[in-house]
């Protein structure tokens, strides 16, 4: 969902390119969808994903024109800025192979069945992530943590 946000709001001005606080204002102000912090966190995780960079003006990495955004999208908060690490790679795997969520959840608790349970979920899911072709060592001390949280 956070490259569909990206996406809409570049979208919404027509633009390539932006400055922080154009984007920011954008998703506050002119699609009305966060309050100006909650667009400053979302900018923020945005950019730890991968999915915006540059430093004076900022650029999606991917085409936008590649996502579709219909006129009546409206992003929930709550959801953009608590996605586990697991929900983050789903999404990766959506993106690179281009099946359903469903498929991608699937996929990976066939992997799971298949190693007899012998691993987590969000371990299932690096494993199917990188048999996908996605390169997944900025994720593996995040499912490292949200796993030894899980058995603590």
């Amino acid at each position: 969902m956070m490259r569909k946000v990206i996406a809409a709001a570049f979208k919404s001005k027509g633009k390539r390119k932006m400055t922080r606080s154009e984007l920011i204002y954008t998703m506050s102000f002119d699609l009305n969808w966060f309050s100006h912090e909650s667009s400053k966190k979302v900018v923020e995780e945005a950019e730890k994903e991968g999915l915006i960079e540059g430093d004076e003006e900022i650029a999606p990495t991917f085409d936008v024109d590649d996502v579709d955004v219909s006129s009546d999208f409206k992003p929930e908060l709550s959801k953009l800025l608590s996605r586990s690490v697991t929900d983050k790679i789903i999404e990766k795997i959506v993106e690179k192979t281009g099946k359903s969520y469903q498929e991608v959840v699937s996929m990976i608790n066939e992997k799971q069945e298949k190693l007899e349970g012998l691993i987590s979920f969000p371990t299932a899911a690096l494993i199917v992530a990188k048999e996908s072709g996605l390169d997944v060592s900025d994720y593996i001390p995040e499912v490292e943590r949200e796993v030894l949280n899980e058995t603590s």
